[in-house]
């Protein structure tokens, strides 16, 4: 399979400081241009799949790359940023939010795409309302992923673009590349940045990292923090 890794587009937590961050942001005006831009490169790919976490800041970016040819997206429930759905600033502070149900998912979706949600994901909210992911648990969940993508698509040489998160991207890398590259160590990873990545059956191959070519350079933007 040949993956790209795709971070979303700028979410409105990108533009606030931590303290004034909520748990499921859309995203902003710059990240709807970085969307609509990313839109324009990937009409180059022919797409087999398209993934996208539940995050609304995946699905709006994921959105913007459906087109005639390419009009089925599948929601994993597993490919969410590193924590899960929660909010709160501080230790103290931090609860579970519920995150969103199947219907509400659907509509933030294009009005023609039929899509496939992960069985996991109910009306009630994706999340549940649990208690923040530890670290220790998203690494176990990214091998997790990582197996997930190997069972699915192996060595059958398809396309899949995949809508997901900084860190949690980090954490994909980490175990595919293990020994190979330190993705903690190849700096921040911008909004929309583009990671491919090959397997052939027996291992993976880091093709290209955070490539933002697709973007004018006022609208590249990456605010990890």
């Amino acid at each position: 399979m040949q993956l790209y890794l795709i971070r979303h587009a700028e979410s409105q937590n990108n533009a606030k400081p931590a303290h004034e961050r909520v748990e499921d942001p859309p995203i902003t005006d710059l990240g709807k241009r970085q969307a609509q831009q990313l839109s324009v490169w990937t009409r180059t790919l022919k797409i087999d799949m398209l993934i996208t976490s539940p995050f609304r800041r995946a699905l709006e970016t994921a959105r913007g790359i459906m087109r005639p040819a390419q009009q089925h997206v599948h929601v994993w429930h597993d490919i969410y940023e590193r924590g899960g759905c929660f909010r709160g600033y501080l230790p103290e502070q931090i609860e579970g939010a519920m995150g969103m149900g199947t219907d509400e998912i659907r509509t933030h979706l294009t009005d023609d795409c039929t899509c496939t949600i992960d069985a996991t994901i109910d009306q009630t909210g994706w999340w549940g309302g649990k208690d923040r992911e530890t670290d220790e648990r998203a690494t176990i969940r990214a091998a997790a992923v990582v197996d997930r993508l190997q069972r699915t698509f192996g060595a059958n040489g398809q396309t899949i673009v995949a809508i997901t998160h900084a860190d949690f991207k980090r954490l994909l890398l980490g175990e595919m590349l293990t020994g190979v590259v330190n993705p903690q160590l190849l700096g921040p990873i911008r909004n929309t940045g583009i990671t491919k990545v090959d397997f052939d059956g027996n291992r993976w191959q880091l093709d290209w990292f955070n490539s933002v070519s697709h973007l004018p350079a006022d609208l590249i933007t990456g605010n990890e923090e």
